[in-house]
C-alpha cells in the first residue's frame, strides 16, 4: 500500500544526533600560554596585558586560552606554581647531597631563595600587581601550598619517620613558615638584603634548634664528623 502524499508528510523525521566533543589539553599549546603570558607581563605589565596579547603572543586564538586558563588570574598562578616546580626540580639532588638534616634543610632554604631571586618569573608574582592578581583567584593560596609541599614534604617526612624531628612539629605547619620565610625575603630584598652567610646564621640559631632533636642528631652524626 502507497501513503498519500498527506500521511508522508506528517511522518516524524529520525532526531539528529549531537555529538559533543571532548576537549583534550595540549601540553605543548600550555606550555606556549604560560611562556606568552610572562613575556606580555614583563613586556606591558601585568595590569595592561590583555588575553588578545597574550594569544598574539602564544599564536594561538583567544578562545583557545580560555579553554585552558579562565582569566589572567588563573594564569599568574600557573606561573607561580610552575615557578616552585622548576625550583623542585632542582631540589632534588640538593637533599641528596647534605646528610644531615639541619645542613640540609638550611641550605635548601639557601639555595631555593637564591635561586628564585634569578628566576623571571619571580618579581613577576612579588609585585603588588602580581599579589593582587593573585588573591582574585580562590584556592590560590592552597594551590601556592601544595605546590611548596612537593618541594619540602618528602626530606620532611623522611627526616620525621628517622625521628630527627622534634615531637608536635607539624610538616604543613613547617611548611607554611618556609613558605613566609621565603616569600618574605625574596619580597624585601629590595632593600632589605640578606647575604647568604647571614640567612644561614639567622636560620642555624632560630630555626633548627626549633625543628630538630639535636641529642638525637648527637647521638646518630657525631661519629660521622659532622660538627653539631
Amino acid at each position: 500500500m502507497v501513503a498519500s502524499p498527506t500521511q508522508t508528510a506528517t511522518m516524524p523525521k529520525a532526531a539528529k544526533k549531537t555529538v559533543k566533543l571532548e576537549f583534550r589539553r595540549d601540553t605543548s599549546v600550555e606550555d606556549r600560554i604560560v611562556d606568552a603570558t610572562v613575556k606580555c607581563f614583563n613586556r606591558f605589565g601585568i595590569y595592561k596585558t590583555s588575553m588578545d596579547d597574550i594569544a598574539k603572543m602564544a599564536k594561538v586564538s583567544r578562545p583557545t586560552i580560555y579553554r585552558y586558563f579562565p582569566s589572567r588570574h588563573h594564569l599568574a598562578v600557573e606561573v607561580l606554581v610552575r615557578e616552585i616546580r622548576d625550583h623542585t626540580r632542582l631540589m632534588g639532588p640538593l637533599f641528596k647531597e647534605y646528610k644531615y638534616p639541619p645542613e640540609a634543610l638550611v641550605e635548601g632554604i639557601v639555595f631555593a631563595v637564591s635561586t628564585a631571586q634569578d628566576h623571571p618569573h619571580t618579581k613577576i608574582i612579588l609585585s603588588d600587581e602580581g599579589s593582587e592578581l593573585l588573591s582574585k583567584v580562590a584556592g590560590s593560596d592552597q594551590a601556592l601550598l601544595e605546590a611548596m609541599s612537593e618541594m619540602w614534604l618528602p626530606p620532611l617526612s623522611r627526616w620525621r619517620e628517622e625521628g630527627y624531628l622534634r615531637p608536635g612539629i607539624k610538616l604543613d605547619d613547617l611548611t607554611l613558615w618556609i613558605t613566609f620565610y621565603m616569600h618574605n625575603t625574596l619580597g624585601k630584598a629590595d632593600f632589605m638584603s640578606i647575604t647568604p652567610e647571614r640567612m644561614r646564621r639567622m636560620l642555624n640559631t632560630l630555626l633548627v634548634p626549633s625543628v630538630f632533636d639535636m641529642e638525637k642528631l648527637k647521638q646518630d652524626f657525631s661519629n660521622a664528623g659532622v660538627v653539631i
